[in-house]
């Protein structure tokens, strides 16, 4: 295991530690748009599953998302285009913002 892959205790970082150490420079203009009221009818919510940032959650029979936590993978709007309802519209954020990663 490489140096950079553990903490200053010499523990293996999980990739929630690794997505803690990274960098956002937020945008006023927003790069993920979600059609909320079509979450309500999607039964398989693959939003909820396929995003490792957690961007996603299902709360009081609603969707909340923060695109601050975004880490640009883009699965979102892959699944829910093909699984889920077609709610979500995702882009990479304009340059110079969105996410800056420490460990690659």
């Amino acid at each position: 295991m490489a140096a950079s892959d553990e903490s200053e205790s010499g523990e293996a970082l999980t990739v929630e530690d690794r997505l803690m150490l990274d960098l956002f420079e937020p945008d006023e203009e927003p790069f993920i748009i979600v059609d909320t009221a079509l979450c309500q009818r999607c039964v398989p919510k693959p939003c909820l599953y396929v995003c490792p940032a957690q961007v996603y959650v299902w709360e009081d029979n609603q969707l909340l998302y923060n695109p601050e936590g975004c880490i640009e993978l883009g699965a979102c709007t892959v699944v829910c285009d093909r699984i889920g309802e077609g709610a979500i519209r995702w882009d990479y954020p304009r340059g110079g913002h969105g996410v800056e990663f420490k460990y690659g």
